[in-house]
């Protein structure tokens, strides 16, 4: 080979190597703008999913007082009992500020969204302010659930702003009050740090949250046990954002099985004074709904209602029990057995219960027994729900709130006396 022969090898090498190395760059190139791709588009997909998400679990929330509300209302105007319309009228009433509760929270994180959440600081007496939340929850605790405040051996006042740090303890109290069914639910505060610093908390002995579910709790719009039907709502989320602007922190320590607590630490400044015996006040519940499954029509169809809440319950009882023998399971389990046990003639299925829900229940049940009618009462009423209703098995959809006539339209369908 001459030197010629040589060099023009030489340069097609050369010029196959630079070849190369543009393409291998090229190749680089395009695997990096398709990882972005793929990027982007998985967090399209779950901003797409948490907001089909949040809206679905929105609309249970603002449906499941309305529920109540529309139902009693139209109760109320029938009795002739002035003591049931008070009781029904207290209902209605709770139930109102479920709702306005729920929208504040919405308002709030738009506000928050928008950067226009502000604190407004003055002195407060944690303790009047201990006491009034005690008012507030008394009345809302189960029958076997002690609210307890342990109070401090000294007054203690701080300057915050009292409107978000009730709005806090009142979120976390609620929290408290959904998952807890026996035992007691304890709130208070104290000092710590040599007093640098004031620490709140909400403890109880509920059902207890999950260490996964504990890494998500407090993220905006997003609920692990939301995805599960037994959600936390919005209040979490706010409760952190509120907490952080005022220079605190919030966490929470909770052991399925056992209860949780949430604490929120805040920089202390106020004063310290009026010393007062350290006591613990514990108030039960002296108002809440008894519900019961007997009835006068001893001979009547029996009918299944699995329902958690005590008020859309309360509203189904007063509805058909003047018709029908009645049975409560408050969760899917409950509701599988006693469809075993008690073999009723219908089953009104609530779809967002604990322990199990009404979909799962529904395939249980249908699966044992396929004659048996079951009618889905959901607040969760968007198409995919109803859909996912029907899947499951169920003969019926009524969406809450519910018309009575509606309800007894559908019950007499399916029941014959």
């Amino acid at each position: 080979m001459d030197l010629d022969e040589k060099e023009i090898l030489l340069q097609k090498l050369a010029e196959i190597n630079a070849k190369k190395v543009t393409a291998e760059t090229e190749l680089e190139i395009a695997r990096k703008k398709l990882a972005e791709y793929e990027e982007k588009t998985k967090k399209a997909e779950n901003a797409s999913r948490m907001k089909s998400l949040f809206l679905a679990n929105m609309s249970h929330e603002i449906r499941t007082p309305l529920n109540a509300i529309e139902g009693f209302s139209r109760i109320m105007a029938e009795t002739d009992s002035a003591e049931e319309r008070m009781k029904y009228m207290e209902i209605v009433e709770s139930n109102n500020n479920r709702l306005m509760a729920l929208i504040n929270e919405i308002l709030d994180l738009s506000r928050v969204e928008a950067g226009e959440l502000t604190i407004k600081k003055g002195m407060t007496d944690l303790s009047e302010l201990c006491k009034s939340l005690k008012m507030i929850f008394k009345f809302r605790c189960s029958e076997g659930v002690d609210l307890i405040w342990t109070q401090p051996n000294m007054k203690v006042t701080l300057n915050t702003d009292v409107n978000r740090l009730t709005q806090v303890f009142s979120n976390l109290i609620s929290n408290a009050l959904k998952h807890t069914t026996k035992g007691s639910i304890t709130y208070g505060y104290r000092l710590i740090n040599d007093g640098q610093e004031v620490e709140f908390f909400v403890s109880d002995t509920g059902t207890g949250i999950s260490p996964e579910d504990q890494k998500h709790i407090f993220e905006t719009y997003v609920s692990r046990d939301a995805e599960k039907q037994a959600g936390y709502g919005l209040g979490l989320a706010l409760c952190k954002i509120i907490i952080e602007k005022m220079k605190g922190t919030i966490s929470c320590n909770s052991k399925l099985g056992e209860g949780s607590t949430f604490r929120f630490i805040l920089p202390f400044e106020g004063t310290i004074g009026g010393m007062s015996k350290s006591r613990s006040i514990t108030t039960t519940n002296s108002r809440t709904i008894r519900v019961s499954t007997k009835t006068d029509v001893q001979n009547a169809p029996l009918i299944l209602v699995a329902e958690d809440e005590d008020s859309n319950y309360e509203l189904v009882r007063i509805v058909l029990n003047k018709r029908y023998r009645l049975l409560r399971a408050r969760n899917g389990i409950e509701a599988v057995t006693y469809c075993e046990e008690e073999h009723p003639k219908l089953v009104l299925m609530d779809i967002r219960m604990p322990d199990m829900n009404g979909l799962d229940a529904t395939r249980i049940i249908k699966e044992v027994n396929s004659q048996i009618p079951i009618v889905a009462l959901s607040a969760y009423a968007f198409d995919e729900n109803i859909r996912e209703a029907k899947e499951a098995g169920c003969d019926e959809f009524l969406a809450k709130p519910f018309r009575v006539e509606d309800l007894l339209d559908l019950v007499q369908k399916y029941v014959k006396e």
